[in-house]
């Protein structure tokens, strides 16, 4: 993967969206089902394939653990149908003092460090995600 950024002088936090790899994998087994499905409505005769027949007869469960158990792994389940989140990329070592920092901006519901570089907000339905993003921005550079 190319990044399209010039690297900064100083300190800085830079931003991108996070990626549902689950919402992926989601959207995925949807167009398999989509294909077999419209097999199903062709003139030609379906080749025998068991595993098919198998995965359409008893369609996989998958699941995910939660904070609440294990749940099923559906499209309204996943995290980021119900949450803006977004990953920051620090380019100075994130301490308990300015992860708390984060955790105290208005509007950041969670924070999650990823490394010591990288960690992950989500933001409240009720704020604007740049303005947000803005102030953890601000606060963190002037915490340092």
């Amino acid at each position: 993967m190319t990044e399209n950024f010039d690297l900064p002088e100083g300190n800085d936090v830079y931003w991108e969206k996070w990626v549902d790899v689950y919402e992926e994998e989601i959207n995925e087994l949807k167009e398999i089902e989509r294909e077999l499905m419209s097999r199903e409505f062709e003139d030609e005769p379906m080749p025998y394939a068991p595993e098919e027949e198998q995965a359409l007869a008893f369609p996989a469960i998958r699941t995910i653990m939660t904070p609440f158990g294990i749940l099923p792994l559906t499209e309204q389940s996943l995290a980021s149908k119900y949450f803006k989140f977004w990953v920051g990329h620090s380019n100075f070592k994130l301490l308990k003092s300015y992860v708390d920092t984060i955790e105290s901006t208005n509007g950041v519901e969670t924070v999650d460090v990823l490394t010591p570089y990288r960690f992950r907000i989500s933001i409240g339905k009720l704020f604007k995600d740049r303005t947000v993003m803005a102030e953890v921005r601000k606060r963190l550079l002037n915490s340092l």
